[in-house]
């Protein structure tokens, strides 16, 4: 075979290396202006006797953005969000039954690195306080689909208005049975106080 015959293809294998090269080239330069987001979610013992089979980290998803990521956490709870563009972020755990707190996270590009920084996302000021990184993220409460049942309590009964006029009035009812006699027998001694000194002031004209 001569060098002629070999000229082409030796071409066409530079083309191809050439266009590996550049891929790679352009892989590593976006690689470094993008940024990884890690953590781990978990769930207190408090929680679980409340949480339904099923309901716990394994249906909970890490969405960032409202929704342009959103991935599914491992059974250890530990996740990673990667090519995380430069500036602020929303990341949020959705579970059916838990509430998380949003968290804010800031990717600063700082000499072809990006650095992660997270705080508790403040809907007024933007950012609250800051958290350690690697994220480590806790509920911070449940939802009650049903209210508690509250407990009965005696006290609670003079507390109401109505409760206590009906009290007032069986009270009358039996006491007034057993007043009255004394109030019958006030009102005639009464009467017969007025009429011992019209008695007497009749017995001196006469």
């Amino acid at each position: 075979m001569t060098t002629a015959g070999l000229s082409p293809r030796i071409a066409v294998l530079r083309v191809l290396l050439g266009f590996l090269i550049l891929v790679a080239v352009q892989a590593v330069a976006d690689d470094s202006q993008s940024g990884q987001i890690r953590g781990r979610v978990s769930i207190p013992q408090k929680f679980a006797p409340e949480l339904p089979p099923g309901m716990g980290i394994s249906a909970a998803k890490v969405i960032l953005d409202g929704g342009a990521v959103s991935i599914l956490p491992t059974s250890d709870g530990y996740f990673v969000i990667n090519n995380v563009n430069p500036g602020p972020h929303l990341l949020q755990v959705v579970p059916p039954r838990l509430i998380f707190d949003p968290v804010r996270i800031e990717a600063e590009d700082a000499k072809g690195t990006i650095k992660m920084s997270a705080y508790m996302a403040d809907m007024e000021h933007g950012r609250g306080a800051k958290l350690k990184y690697p994220l480590g993220l806790a509920p911070s409460g449940m939802f009650q689909y049903l209210e508690k049942r509250e407990e009965f309590n005696i006290m609670t009964v003079f507390k109401s208005p109505m409760a206590l006029i009906m009290l007032f009035s069986t009270g009358m009812m039996f006491l007034m049975p057993k007043l009255q006699p004394m109030l019958e027998e006030e009102k005639r001694q009464r009467l017969e106080g007025d009429k011992q000194p019209r008695e007497d002031a009749k017995a001196v004209k006469n």
